[in-house]
């Protein structure tokens, strides 16, 4: 039997997987640990923590991307597509999950945002990244920054 793979293709599913599993960890981490970009004081000494609409759109885009990787992964994708658009279609959501992970992993670092809040009683409250978060986003970044090199070496 005589495999029909087109050379890459295994690199690129290896690539779209790495990138899957980096997202997949940021966004179950963002949805159980309850991170925000936002705080304020709310009056009556009441603390205001929330996500921007940015910040919130970056995590429905990125839960779009790993669930069509996941429907893909399960058979579920759309009627009229053949064996052969596979690597295709693998080529394009590798690029898409890359663009969404790397759009919100910017935005955390840039916005600083946030699953600690320190409070320092009269002088108000700290926000900050617990050790946990910090470790989420550096390999969320990390394997970003491995595939994004490895395209850019093959030319995608």
């Amino acid at each position: 039997m005589t495999d029909h793979t087109p050379r890459g293709a295994e690199t690129m599913d290896q690539e779209l997987m790495n990138l899957y599993q980096a997202a997949k960890a940021l966004i179950t981490y963002i949805d159980k640990q309850d991170v925000f970009d936002r705080a304020a004081a709310g009056g009556c000494s009441g603390l205001d923590f929330h996500q921007s609409d940015a910040f919130y759109d970056l995590i429905v885009k990125t839960r779009g991307v790993i669930s069509e990787v996941e429907a893909q992964g399960s058979g579920k994708t759309p009627a009229g597509d053949a064996d052969g658009d596979r690597p295709m279609q693998a080529d394009k959501k590798c690029m898409q999950l890359l663009d969404a992970l790397q759009a919100l992993t910017a935005h955390i670092e840039r916005e600083r945002a946030f699953d600690t809040v320190t409070d320092l009683g009269p002088v108000g409250f700290e926000t900050h990244q617990s050790d946990a978060f910090i470790e989420v986003i550096r390999q969320a970044g990390e394997v970003a920054e491995e595939v994004a090199k490895k395209l850019s070496k093959q030319g995608i």
